[in-house]
């Protein structure tokens, strides 16, 4: 067999292998995106945002993720395109929080603060703001405060601002 022949199978072999991984994250993502927006149907928004508690699922239960694990897929692709349903995984954090009312997302914080912590600086940020809305200063200051201890490098975000 000729190296140009070896080559090309093995560039063959790469290219499959590839595809085959692609078009698999494809498919999970596809199903957390489908997941997120049924979820959003039902005013479910932490498990649209999150997915569904690994903590409550059972052995051979199927794990549905939600925007977070869409983003989570495709973040650290570097070859090949990317989904639409990224592209609109990409607003949800923000569009999900800033509907969330203050039991909402204070129950967001107290659930996610110990155990994955993204998108809490941003729930702490909103929560900061509607208190503000309210009138309770002693609720934005503690919040205030909060992000400036437990995430001292978080920048709001324009929109949440």
């Amino acid at each position: 067999m000729s190296n140009g022949m070896k080559l090309a199978l093995f560039a063959l072999l790469v290219a499959t292998a590839y595809g085959t991984a692609w078009f698999k994250a494809y498919q999970l993502s596809k199903q957390y995106s489908i997941y997120a927006h049924q979820q959003l149907e039902e005013r479910n928004f932490q498990f649209a945002l999150k997915g569904m508690n690994k903590l409550e699922l059972r052995q051979g239960d199927h794990y549905l993720g939600g925007f977070q694990q869409v983003l989570e897929t495709w973040e650290s692709s570097m070859l090949g395109p990317k989904p639409p349903f990224y592209e609109e995984a990409l607003t949800m954090p923000q569009k999900i929080i800033a509907q969330l009312n203050q039991q909402q997302l204070e129950a967001f914080i107290e659930t996610y603060v110990e155990l994955d912590v993204r998108y809490v600086p941003e729930a702490v940020e909103q929560l900061r703001l509607v208190a503000l809305q309210n009138g309770n200063t002693v609720l934005a200051d503690e919040m205030n405060e909060f992000l400036l201890e437990a995430f001292p490098s978080y920048q709001p975000k324009l929109g949440m601002e």
